[in-house]
């Protein structure tokens, strides 16, 4: 199957289609990085052609056609402790409050990635947590949450390459990771280790729309890298749905990038990028 090209309106159809399943923009007009992700899902999903994609999600606005295309046009880009700040800050800060508060005695201390991609910062959550967790013979969990289930499943498998792993402290490495036998593209494979892993549930959510029903309340979530993909009104909307899933005194975190116009309602900035549950 050759490549083919995307007419305009072929394309206002597909970004208008992600835009209402996830809340996610993509400019039309980005018809390279459109031609690049729809050739490879048509080769994947074996759909002859851009015209009769389009027509899928004409019939079916909601259906499978469409869910695979968010999964297509998503992007997916994370590393373990990414803006390495926050989760310092965790150690100093964050984990010391919520627990002040109650987390980890009354109930259990949850961390939540509501954009957890394939999990490198779930994972790394994970890591500071148990480190915090240990002398201090606290309950705690982690919540993944992700608008593609494709890249949640790659995040339960929680296997990483030996550049991926980097960022990792050698002795959270010793701790936290075991060496796979398998080989991709000749390098090293490391998976998180079972005892990190059975703190974890991973579940889909969109969050421009998350279910009034969904069974957590966090006490730290992050929001980060995420946000600049929705325009402002939805940044701010994703933002009181996260907030709103936090217990009070408990704290959400966005990316250093990412600034809200305002704070979610019943938050208060604390410090660039960091704001608190009252």
């Amino acid at each position: 199957m050759q490549n083919e090209r995307i007419a305009p309106d072929q394309a206002q159809v597909l970004v208008e289609a992600v835009f209402r399943l996830s809340g996610i923009s993509i400019a039309a007009t980005k018809t390279d990085f459109l031609e690049h992700r729809i050739n490879r899902l048509l080769r994947e999903s074996g759909v002859e052609s851009v015209t009769d994609f389009v027509e899928q999600l004409r019939t079916a606005p909601a259906g499978p056609a469409a869910l695979r295309l968010v999964e297509a046009l998503t992007t997916h880009t994370t590393s373990f402790f990414r803006e390495r700040a926050h989760f310092d800050w965790m150690t100093t800060t964050g984990l010391p409050s919520v627990v002040a508060e109650g987390a980890g005695r009354h109930q259990p201390l949850t961390i939540w990635s509501a954009a957890c991609s394939t999990g490198a910062e779930l994972w790394t959550a994970g890591m500071v947590v148990d480190t915090f967790a240990r002398t201090r013979n606290l309950r705690w969990d982690l919540v993944g949450t992700d608008v593609s289930q494709k890249i949640l499943r790659k995040a339960a498998v929680a296997t990483f390459d030996e550049d991926d792993i980097l960022p990792i402290p050698d002795e959270m490495r010793r701790r936290y990771l075991l060496r796979s036998r398998t080989l991709a593209v000749g390098k090293q494979r490391y998976r998180i280790a079972p005892e990190l892993r059975s703190h974890a549930r991973l579940a889909w959510a969109n969050l421009l729309d998350l279910p009034t029903g969904m069974a957590l309340t966090a006490d730290i979530a992050f929001l980060r890298n995420v946000l600049i993909y929705f325009e402002p009104d939805d940044q701010l909307r994703a933002a009181a749905n996260v907030a709103r899933r936090i217990r009070p005194g408990g704290y959400l975190l966005t990316g250093h990038s990412e600034s809200l116009a305002s704070p979610p309602p019943g938050m208060t900035p604390v410090s660039p990028s960091i704001y608190r549950k009252e």
